[in-house]
């Protein structure tokens, strides 16, 4: 008589049974993200101790699942009393890790990712989905994991935390922290020996298992989980928390005494409070800091602090040290005109006379400012000649032509046309004046979404001025191509501008029919460049007109203009005449 002969019907037929699902090998991320289920019978390891205690909960670490790679952590969270609010997904929830032996730290709050899943369609077509995946210390579903005691307890909550890879050779240990029920940061030692010794053991239970007959695979399946990890588990941080916490981070690391200066961004030295904490602590006052040799007063001096400067000075740092270009910190105050800091570099005796480019001296730059006073009774002082004073004031007088208000200048094409009524100017694009309207550019005869359209289209205005004139305006570089500039400058010059959103400022110069000169404008000059880059303060850096404004004055000049008011010349959103460009002037 067989075992369970008494216990059953006699013998029943055969099933006649349909292949749901048939288990095939291993794919790239088995274990990654869970256990080897499916494949391995583990060796349960215990580990038996209190992990956490508080005055009404105790977290007690049970043990281990081991699987030939990684592990299962297992917790039991014990309460002898229940809130009703407990289960919030707060952040000062139920907080786990593991601290390895080379540092690492994996918890429990180390965030999602994006994770890729492949699924097939009932047409039998493969599709790809996408999820958020917890890493770290995995939290894993006890609706799927479910192997230890009773499903549901009011007093007992088992916690299984998944870790993707066996803990390196060494000392480690489990933490555990709990703010909303009293348990501070608890360490108890791993015996991770232990856990390599019976991570061997696994027992792998289909050894060589072939892929399956894709005939015998459903068209469709799919498994879904229900419930997830216990509520009063501390829940990842966000995106943005984790860039806040990252911010803080760096802001208290920002201070701490250090003697060098390591991890000073660009804008840091203007921070006075930072650059003394640097000082303080060794930090070399001229040192080599930056990629062209300048030293921290050099960055000071450009960032415009007078009290950074101030303390670099009070640690005896070199007033007249000079970068690989030859320039001193005191050129950089005077390309900046901040008034405390040249204050205090001259107080400290630095150079203010010796030219650093060409004639240019720091000093030489600050007559042209309105910090003259500071320098023109100081000895060695220079004056400027005559000539190039009356140059200062005629670019200035341009340049305040433009106004005070912020333009937008990114992906802009201008050119400035010498004295040139609107109606002359748009017959020499080959147009007819009477069907060249005047529109807003949100009413403008084109698309503005479609960059092809736009740039068969210009806006011309007139500019007064002695002498006017009139600009040609476009989101595009057609006003300074050189096909349009040929087009109308018979008799006359203009000057065409595009400002290149990828970078770049660059200017086209055509007189008499002809193009004279190509340019990249605005930079900073140097001993080569032609006077006009000087009088138009390219090399300024901080100033009061608006952004663009030197840049359309020099264009004025050197069309010959000598506008009066330049504000609605350069408003993308004044009114403009549309004129279709004709087909020999298209690109």
């Amino acid at each position: 008589m067989g075992f369970f002969d008494d216990l059953v019907l006699p013998e029943e037929p055969a099933a006649e049974r349909a292949v749901l699902v048939r288990l095939g090998p291993p794919g790239e991320d088995d274990e990654k993200y869970e256990p080897p289920v499916d494949r391995f019978a583990p060796v349960l390891l215990s580990q038996l101790g209190v992990a956490g205690a508080g005055p009404h909960t105790r977290v007690m670490l049970t043990g281990w699942s081991l699987w030939p790679r990684t592990a299962t952590l297992h917790l039991s969270v014990f309460r002898k009393t229940r809130w009703q609010s407990e289960d919030s997904r707060r952040q000062s929830g139920l907080r786990v890790g593991l601290l390895f032996s080379d540092g690492r730290r994996v918890t429990s709050l180390d965030g999602k990712v994006q994770r890729g899943l492949q699924y097939t369609t009932p047409s039998g077509q493969v599709a790809e989905a996408a999820t958020q995946q917890a890493v770290g210390l995995i939290p894993l579903d006890p609706g799927l994991h479910q192997s230890r005691g009773p499903r549901w307890s009011l007093f007992k909550t088992d916690v299984d935390l998944y870790l993707a890879e066996l803990p390196p050779p060494g000392e480690a240990q489990l933490v555990v922290e709990w703010p909303d029920e009293g348990i501070s940061e608890t360490r108890t030692p791993i015996d991770v020996a232990a856990l390599h010794a019976a991570s061997a053991r696994a027992l792998e239970v289909w050894p060589g298992i072939e892929p399956p007959d894709p005939s015998e695979q459903p068209s469709s399946f799919a498994v879904l989980g229900m419930s997830g990890p216990p509520g009063f588990l501390a829940p990842p941080l966000s995106g943005h928390q984790r860039r806040m916490l990252r911010r803080q981070e760096e802001e208290r690391l920002r201070y701490v005494p250090r003697a060098d200066w390591q991890h000073i961004g660009y804008r840091d030295w203007g921070d006075a409070a930072l650059i003394r904490a640097r000082l303080d602590a060794g930090a070399p006052p001229d040192a080599n800091v930056g990629w062209n040799g300048t030293t921290p007063l050099h960055l000071a001096a450009e960032q415009g602090s007078a009290e950074a400067v101030a303390a670099l000075l009070s640690h005896h740092a070199e007033p007249d040290a000079r970068d690989e270009e030859e320039h001193t910190p005191l050129w950089y105050a005077a390309c900046n005109a901040d008034e405390g800091i040249v204050r205090a570099l001259i107080d400290a005796g630095a150079d203010v006379w010796t030219p650093q480019i060409g004639p240019w001296s720091p000093g030489r730059l600050l007559l042209t400012t309105p910090l003259a006073p500071l320098v023109a009774g100081l000895p060695g002082a220079v004056e400027l000649p005559t000539e190039e004073a009356a140059a200062f004031r005629a670019a200035d007088a341009l340049i305040a032509a433009f106004g005070e208000q912020e333009m937008w200048t990114e992906g802009l094409g201008i050119a400035f046309v010498r004295g040139l009524s609107e109606d002359e100017l748009i017959r020499r694009l080959g147009a007819d004046p009477a069907q060249c309207l005047e529109a807003e550019l949100e009413d403008a005869p084109f698309a503005l979404d479609d960059s092809d359209e736009s740039l068969r289209y210009v806006g011309v205005t007139s500019v007064p001025g002695d002498p006017g004139g009139c600009v040609i305006t476009q989101e595009g570089y057609m006003p300074s191509d050189d096909a349009v500039l040929r087009a109308i400058t018979a008799d006359t010059s203009a000057y065409g501008i595009y400002f290149n959103a990828k970078g770049g400022t660059f200017g086209t110069l055509a007189r008499d029919g002809e193009v004279v000169e190509r340019e990249e404008i605005g930079l900073s000059p140097y001993e080569p460049d032609p006077p006009a880059y000087w009088h138009f303060r390219f090399w300024q850096r901080k100033h009061t007109f608006p952004y663009g404004a030197d840049t359309f004055a020099y264009a004025c000049a050197a069309a010959g203009l000598r506008i009066s008011d330049g504000r609605e010349a350069a408003d993308r959103r004044a009114p403009r005449r549309w004129v279709a460009l004709p087909a020999r002037l298209q690109r």
